[in-house]
């Protein structure tokens, strides 16, 4: 900012000097000319004035320009917003079961543009208002009394559940979501009680997210 107010600044006072010095050659013919009544001290005063106030305006335009500009920047960098993780860091195995259903945190973070999702919560918070894809990949080995489940939460409330039941081999079970997300808004698993889940260096067990586009606060009474 600094570097640019230094370069507006010295392009308008080189513009000022251009447009000084024809107006000063012309006071002065002005001067020679018979006729022609001697200007005065605080005429020629109030000239420079009028001149460098225009130029001081076209400063304060081209600042609120870098302005509007520099919010411009940050809202693209804002849209930029993806993560993908799976269930385990290091070392693998099963998770549960328990009695109720407990939050899954996927701390083997692949990528988290936008820093949306956090590793040490499991908690996906959308930074603006906006369409926001979710999808999630649960695996669990096959037993007769626990089945392998998942279901996806945004603020509390149960969105699509990912379920499978095998007695015996794998049980593999995923699901996905599009939906309208407000600021602030934070989407979450929970696993299933009464299910295990299996991950471990092959990262079986995924979960991932994207804003697909934001959205202007003022369409928000256009949305369903």
């Amino acid at each position: 900012m600094f570097l640019f107010l230094l370069l507006v600044f010295s392009f308008s006072t080189v513009q000022l000097q251009g447009q000084n010095e024809p107006k000063g050659a012309e006071h002065l013919k002005q001067l020679d000319s018979p006729g022609t009544e001697p200007r005065t001290v605080s005429t020629l005063q109030q000239v420079c004035s009028n001149d460098i106030h225009a130029v001081l305006r076209e400063v304060s335009a081209s600042v609120a320009g870098l302005k509007v500009g520099m919010e411009y920047l940050q809202k693209e960098n804002v849209k930029q917003v993806a993560f993908s993780a799976s269930l385990m860091a290091s070392g693998g195995g099963d998770i549960g079961p328990f009695n109720a259903y407990t939050s899954l945190i996927f701390r083997n973070v692949v990528s988290n543009v936008g820093n949306a999702y956090n590793p040490n919560t499991g908690f996906f918070t959308a930074p603006v208002r906006g369409v926001y894809h979710f999808n999630y990949h649960i695996y669990g080995h096959g037993h007769p009394s626990h089945g392998s489940g998942a279901v996806l939460v945004k603020n509390g409330e149960y969105i699509f559940m990912a379920y499978e039941h095998q007695t015996t081999l794998g049980a593999n079970s995923a699901n996905t979501v599009t939906f309208l997300l407000e600021g602030g808004d934070v989407v979450y698993l929970l696993q299933r009680a009464h299910t295990r889940i299996f991950d471990d260096q092959l990262h079986y067990t995924t979960f991932s997210g994207l804003l697909l586009f934001p959205l202007l606060k003022q369409l928000k009474e256009n949305q369903g």
